[in-house]
């Protein structure tokens, strides 16, 4: 019984780069991307592309001056880059700057403290995905603003170490040269304090920092103690991530039965409003089996023009990989667990069983009678890169393989012989499916 791999290439509709299931996130006529960074509505670049209307703040900036280019959001000289915009959870992950206080002597210093004032913005820091972190021995850091723009908040964190041999490379930050504390909803506005009796430390370590950031995106080194400034030249000269939690802010979810207000957000049909729980206002989300952007007319679109074998003219670049077999028996096999009996057993050699189980699989789940069983483009790639992963950790990483170059056509098929063994590789095949 001959095996063979056919590998199906699905022609694509011209849409922008960056766009979802084929379809623009942004408005028509306007950049989806600002170097590698995809922008949707109503993020825009530029007053005519976003949803200024709603808040000015949507409009965004496109910093040509570096390669890549680099979104910025913010206020003229003090903007944030921006390395990723979620519509789904309503985030934004920006690149804060760092505060910090370095000292000289015992009593001259220079110090660096900047704050936020959120209140006209869409943005607040995320409590739930951020920490306030604190670097330094003998040092009291303090994150003070307000809440719901009336009522003050402060917090903080002690770190104290008597030298850098008394902490623990990699420790938690719990108190011994690094320390953090959790924020609060609803955080309009915050700035960094430091208290710290510098006078037995400021020798070995001459500057203390504290920010917002990510959580689990510092670790803490016994190298950020010591130096001028050497925590933000060796790991956050950008600035440190933060989590913002973004929604339409001047407005709320239009109660059942009454009519929908002029500025509502949620344009497209088959789209809903949910509420936000970190300050006030709502998201926009596609209904359950669409997909796209629910701020753009006609954005959601029916999830299933994503499935294998659905209408090709809705379908994006893809390719997957399956298994066939010329007797068509192969998923009643697969279904019998006697798919394994069918394979080469030098194929099993080279992907080995992990992979080939999961390539199974997915070919019976691509192969289904029914349109609305077969997966989304998305999950393929999804199952795809998990199977890439599967053959990393069994044999370890592999040269990038130039294989892809020759993947042209409509569609190919490659007979499994020995005129190929010698050539194309299981896990080449695997890996750059993958990418």
């Amino acid at each position: 019984m001959l095996i063979f791999i056919a590998i199906i290439f699905f022609p694509a509709v011209g849409t922008p780069a960056g766009a979802s299931s084929g379809r623009s996130m942004s408005l028509q006529g306007c950049p989806d991307k600002c170097g590698d960074v995809p922008i949707p509505y109503p993020f825009g670049i530029g007053t005519q592309c976003a949803a200024t209307s709603l808040n000015s703040y949507f409009n965004l900036i496109c910093d040509s001056t570096t390669d890549p280019p680099r979104p910025m959001v913010g206020d003229p000289g003090t903007e944030d880059e921006i390395t990723d915009i979620s519509l789904e959870h309503g985030e934004m992950r920006v690149l804060s700057p760092v505060s910090y206080i370095c000292f000289k002597s015992n009593t001259k210093f220079n110090s660096s403290n900047l704050g936020y004032d959120l209140q006209l913005t869409p943005f607040l820091p995320s409590p739930s995905r951020n920490r306030f972190t604190v670097i330094g021995c003998n040092t009291l850091g303090l994150v003070s603003g307000y809440k719901d723009t009336a009522s003050q908040y402060v917090a903080g964190c002690y770190s104290y170490c008597e030298g850098v041999n008394n902490t623990t490379e990699g420790a938690p930050c719990a108190g011994m040269g690094s320390c953090e504390t959790a924020i609060p909803a609803n955080l309009t506005s915050f700035g960094v304090l430091f208290q710290m009796n510098q006078s037995k430390v400021w020798r070995f370590n001459p500057c203390f920092y504290g920010m917002v950031a990510e959580v689990g995106w510092y670790n803490f080194s016994q190298q950020d103690l010591v130096g001028r400034l050497g925590f933000i030249n060796d790991r956050a000269k950008k600035g440190a991530p933060v989590i913002a939690d973004w929604a339409i802010r001047n407005g709320s979810c239009p109660e059942k039965g009454k009519d929908k207000p002029n500025d509502y957000a949620c344009v497209s049909a088959n789209s809903y409003c949910t509420a936000v729980n970190n300050g006030p206002g709502y998201l926009c989300q596609c209904s359950k089996g669409y997909e796209g952007n629910p701020y753009l007319p006609n954005g959601c679109q029916d999830g299933k023009s994503g499935r294998i074998g659905s209408t090709k003219d809705d379908l994006d670049i893809a390719c997957l990989i399956t298994i066939i077999f010329l007797d068509g028996n192969f998923p009643l096999k697969f279904h019998q667990k006697k798919h394994q009996t069918m394979l080469d057993t030098e194929i099993i050699e080279d992907a080995g069983t992990g992979v080939l189980e999961k390539m199974a699989e997915l070919a019976v789940h691509c192969l289904s009678p029914r349109g609305d069983d077969r997966p989304t483009m998305k999950e393929v790639a999804e199952r795809l890169q998990m199977m890439r992963r599967l053959q990393f950790d069994a044999t370890g990483a592999h040269e990038n393989s130039s294989y892809a170059e020759n993947y042209k056509g409509a569609y190919s098929v490659v007979p499994f012989d020995e005129t190929t063994q010698g050539t194309i590789g299981m896990s080449e095949l695997v890996e750059d499916l993958a990418r």
